[in-house]
């Protein structure tokens, strides 16, 4: 994620958000893959999307993530 939204501040604990990936990954033209995250602690929703070297990188973690929700 951009360095803009990790640095948010969360409505609940007035400290910075920790966003997890939510719903279905897609793929989208041009290899890119779109992910929906949301803070786990106030709910805030974001879209974005990654290249494809990036979702390989992170492929893992994504799918860890996904399947605790």
């Amino acid at each position: 994620m951009e360095s803009r939204l990790m640095k948010r501040r969360c409505n609940s604990t007035n400290k910075e958000c920790y966003y997890v990936p939510a719903g279905n990954v897609r793929s989208t033209h041009g290899d890119n893959v779109h992910i929906t995250m949301y803070c786990k602690k106030c709910g805030k929703r974001e879209d974005i999307f990654l290249s494809r070297e990036e979702y390989f990188t992170q492929q893992k973690l994504i799918q860890r993530e996904i399947e605790n929700v």
